[in-house]
């Protein structure tokens, strides 16, 4: 399946950067920047197959990212618990 889109044409150069630059196409036009200049646009065609299906590829992000949260949250949990063994270590003095 062919399809049709815009696309927005910049050519970048970091300051940091040894090699020249290089151009990056946007679906937006971003503004000028000290390392960044707008080219144009172009209507460009993608040849995208006709069985394409993002459906694997969407479950494999979401899985990933359902193990990160589950990483943040165990290391919210041990910090709480972590928190509260040492106020219960402590001694109170009125």
């Amino acid at each position: 399946m062919k399809i049709k889109t815009t696309v927005h044409i910049h050519f970048t150069k970091y300051a940091s950067s040894a090699k020249g630059g290089e151009y990056e196409l946007f679906p937006i036009k971003l503004d000028d920047t000290s390392y960044r200049a707008y080219v144009g646009e172009q209507e460009i065609q993608i040849e995208v197959p006709d069985d394409f299906d993002p459906r694997a590829q969407q479950i494999v992000a979401l899985e990933k990212h359902k193990q990160k949260v589950m990483a943040d949250y165990q290391k919210s949990v041990t910090d709480i618990n972590n928190q509260i063994s040492m106020l219960q270590a402590l001694e109170f003095t009125a």
